[in-house]
């Protein structure tokens, strides 16, 4: 992966404790590194938005997914390289 790459990690589902700590161990675990994180509860509605530099993870995009949605299993999980994020959100 080249340098400055980043990718863009959703979370979605009921609160609990250890949602971000659960997903941020997993990507320190493919030495991928926390940028920003934007996270609310809304009525008991767990969302985060999570910025990653994937410039030296050591697996492909997919497994970490995988890996996040182990790791909190009772929420949605979705990972995507910052190219496709923006191209789904640009007008």
């Amino acid at each position: 992966m080249k340098k400055n790459e980043k990718a863009v990690i959703t979370i979605i589902g009921q609160d609990h404790p250890g949602i971000l700590a659960g997903a941020a161990t997993q990507v320190a675990e493919v030495n991928g590194n926390v940028l920003s994180v934007s996270q609310a509860v809304m009525e008991g509605i767990f969302t985060m938005t999570m910025i990653i530099d994937i410039a030296g993870m050591t697996v492909p995009l997919d497994s970490l997914e995988e890996k996040v949605a182990a790791a909190v299993p009772d929420m949605k999980v979705k990972v995507m390289h910052e190219n496709i994020f923006n191209a789904m959100h640009t007008i």
